[in-house]
């Protein structure tokens, strides 16, 4: 019970562009094409802050894991 409710809290966290694109070791310039082709749905916080849902990015990873290892 308590590994679930790590799990679930982990998958709730929410990154930065830096820390998504050293997971997937791209640029952080490849993580915005990946915005702009609505691959990724980043949330945007207050003023310019921009976030990704760790719960997405898994999903993202277990669907497609090859694109978001391409740089």
């Amino acid at each position: 019970m308590q590994i679930k409710g790590l799990v679930e809290t982990m998958e709730d966290s929410l990154l930065t562009r830096r820390e998504l694109a050293d997971r997937w070791k791209v640029s952080i310039e490849t993580i915005k094409r990946r915005e702009r082709a609505r691959v990724l749905r980043p949330l945007r916080l207050e003023g310019r802050v921009i976030r990704y849902r760790m719960s997405d990015v898994l999903r993202i990873e277990q669907e497609g894991g090859s694109w978001a290892q391409d740089a």
